[in-house]
């Protein structure tokens, strides 16, 4: 009994002992991730301590704007974080990008062209990726400005507490007010010491559950990582340069006085003083060394191994890369260590994590354009129902078609870039095949081919009808040449 309760003892020591040695690495690195992330055991504890991080999520005030700060440097300083958020840009509002109306009224489609050219969407939509994963977070503020809505980007460093803190009814932390029952249920922003709807400030934050109230910056992991790899090039590029320079021993026969006079009269490169007399110095990059025939000189170079550098560097950018959910070649731009095979399997990850990413971002689309059609409605700009027309098939095989009048939809379809080269021509004639073999409907081809059935088919029947029905004005050769194009795609 008396040995277990000395082995816990000494366990408990130990404990002791890793916890303080972490405690002040965590000081002399000056952690802003986390902080304080650890708690010390009491030293007269009976038994074993879990040594783990707190229940805190958030970051305080201070260290927000420190990260938010590191990591708009590191945007603009270094190549790969730059690249990184580049990324992003493209393939969630690169080229390809764009948000359709699904109500076919055509005033929702004016509103919404307008309001994509008032505020310079073609850019914007870009920059709104850029800064909520470069900076963990986004506010943006909606105008409104008569028949439109104008948005603009908040400085989240100046959303912070007001000075009457104690004087709010609500829970308030980092500059927002909740309901004192629901975190999620946000009441105000306070900006420069000010108040602001909930309702007009649109807020995107990442890297943080939904009862945290700020975002962190997708660059947290991998900050410390980028600072290192830029530490290793510049060391890297040191010893290149002390590996070029070039040493020239200039032997003398005589005294040390003798020597010292000779030393100082090295014509290698002749430049000339004020006073028009000769100013002899050495080449660039060659050190001279002058010493008589009692003194030599021996130049060593430490023994380096390059493959284990070249290692170092690769494993940081590996790192680097798992911190991103990139692979490798993403990261660095450079596939030179992989090839065709590897690279698509690599692909895979990658193409997953910007798929996640534009899931989440086409719900911050969705939330502006409803904004957008609710704000011209309440203006009389949008009418506030419309007439939709539903079809249903019959039991004798005729189709009733039925009016029905809905509120106007405030749903909007949206394109993301194409993350994958895809074959179309090859992909349609695939679909083609499996629909003639009664393996494959024509909602899920259109589906598969990033396409709504249903909205397609509304669009051809007005299609149509705006023509005057299928073959109007078309000879009978014509529609004889049709029937027989059908006919040879079915086959």
């Amino acid at each position: 009994m008396f040995e277990r309760i000395k082995t816990r003892q000494i366990n408990n020591k130990i404990a002791l002992k890793e916890a303080e040695i972490r405690q002040s690495l965590i000081e002399q690195t000056g952690d802003i991730t986390e902080g304080n992330n650890y708690i010390l055991p009491e030293a007269d504890a009976a038994d074993w301590q879990l040594i783990g991080s707190n229940t805190e999520k958030g970051l305080d005030p201070d260290k927000q704007d420190l990260l938010r700060t590191e990591s708009i440097k590191t945007y603009f300083k270094s190549a790969h974080g730059r690249n990184i958020i580049r990324l992003f840009e493209k393939y969630v509002s690169g080229h390809g990008f764009g948000i359709e109306p699904i109500s076919t009224v055509p005033a929702v489609k004016e509103v919404w062209k307008e309001f994509w050219k008032v505020n310079k969407m073609v850019l914007r939509k870009k920059e709104i990726v850029r800064r909520t994963m470069r900076d963990g977070e986004v506010f943006l503020i909606y105008f409104d400005d008569g028949d439109i809505i104008k948005i603009r980007f908040m400085n989240p460093a100046l959303i912070a507490d007001p000075d009457n803190k104690a004087m709010i009814s609500g829970n308030i932390n980092d500059g927002i007010e909740t309901d004192k029952n629901d975190i999620e249920e946000v009441l105000n922003y306070y900006y420069k010491n000010k108040p602001i709807p909930a309702d007009s400030i649109q807020h995107l934050k990442i890297m943080v559950d939904s009862d945290v109230l700020r975002g962190r910056s997708y660059y947290e992991p991998i900050l410390p990582l980028l600072s290192m790899y830029k530490k290793w090039m510049m060391d890297r590029m040191k010893l290149n340069e002390i590996r070029n320079t070039v040493a020239l021993i200039k032997k003398v026969k005589g005294t040390p006085t003798q020597t010292a006079n000779v030393a100082t009269d090295y014509p290698t490169l002749q430049k000339k003083n004020p006073d028009g007399t000769s100013l002899h110095r050495a080449p660039k990059d060659i050190s001279v060394i002058t010493t008589n025939q009692n003194i030599d000189y021996e130049l060593k170079s430490p023994n380096l191994q390059a493959a284990d550098v070249q290692k170092d560097g690769r494993a940081l950018l590996l790192s680097i890369a798992a911190g991103s959910g990139m692979p490798e070649f993403m990261v660095t731009s450079d596939a030179s260590n992989s090839n065709y095979a590897s690279t698509m399997v690599a692909e895979g990850p990658g193409v997953m994590e910007f798929e996640d990413w534009q899931d989440y971002f086409a719900e911050a689309f969705r939330d502006m354009f409803a904004r957008v059609i609710e704000h011209a409605i309440k203006n009389n700009r949008v009418p506030a129902f419309e007439n939709i027309i539903e079809k249903e098939v019959q039991s004798d095989g005729t189709i009733k078609e039925t009016t029905i009048r809905k509120p106007i939809s405030t749903e909007c379809s949206i394109t993301f870039p194409d993350l994958v080269s895809r074959d179309i021509e090859k992909e349609t004639k695939a679909y083609i095949l499996q629909a003639n073999q009664g393996w494959l409907s024509n909602a899920t081809a259109s589906s598969n081919l990033d396409l709504n059935y249903e909205d397609e088919q509304r669009m051809i029947d007005r299609q149509e009808k705006d023509d005057g029905g299928p073959g109007v004005g078309k000879t009978e050769e014509d529609l004889a040449i049709e029937k027989q194009k059908k006919a040879m795609a079915q086959e």
